[in-house]
């Protein structure tokens, strides 16, 4: 058994006592107690998140829409995908749509969903989802941050540029890029 599954296995058999520390507004941080075979516990804090979504919103000239926002945690304004909280039970797909609308004021007609991935699961629960939104028409919803973003619209070269320059900082949206031009260049592969 490797050491990964032989870890699964321990917690799933082991005593956990968890307490929660802060209930948000968005997100809840708990800490656990993890006892194993009568070894002294270990402590883990957690930040239980609902999820989000990203988007990679294309324009008809293949440029990728991003959005510029202050961000207070890291202290600086960062240049990203459109994105946001999934709110209870909501499905990932209609708060794409919502997420797109409220900070590019676009709609879009197709909506693919691409791949998913945790943000950082060492600490963080969150998981998102990550969509290609394409055959984009004004159609916007304002949103209680809506004012604060500024758009910022480039082609795929220049993104790319802006990662590795250092200008785009943000994981999800180096996530989202790269993955974005792998894609595009296997599709002009495969079509010949």
């Amino acid at each position: 058994m490797s050491n990964s599954k032989m870890q699964e296995k321990r917690e799933q058999e082991a005593q956990i006592k968890r307490t929660e520390i802060h209930q948000g507004v968005i997100f809840k941080v708990v800490r656990d107690e993890i006892t194993f075979d009568h070894q002294a516990p270990k402590t883990f804090d957690l930040v239980l998140h609902p999820g989000a979504v990203a988007l990679i919103p294309i324009n008809a000239n293949g440029e990728i829409l991003l959005v510029k926002q202050w961000r207070r945690a890291a202290q600086q304004i960062l240049i990203e995908l459109p994105a946001g909280t999934l709110e209870k039970d909501e499905d990932p797909l209609f708060c794409a749509d919502r997420e797109l609308r409220e900070e590019t004021g676009m709609r879009a007609k197709n909506i693919t969903f691409l791949t998913g991935f945790y943000s950082a699961p060492g600490i963080l629960s969150e998981y998102l989802y990550l969509y290609l939104a394409e055959k984009l028409t004004p159609d916007p919803l304002i949103g209680e941050d809506t004012d604060d973003i500024d758009q910022l619209t480039v082609s795929i070269g220049k993104a790319t540029q802006m990662i590795q320059s250092g200008e785009i900082i943000d994981a999800k949206t180096i996530l989202g890029i790269l993955w974005y031009k792998q894609w595009i260049n296997s599709e002009k592969t495969s079509k010949g």
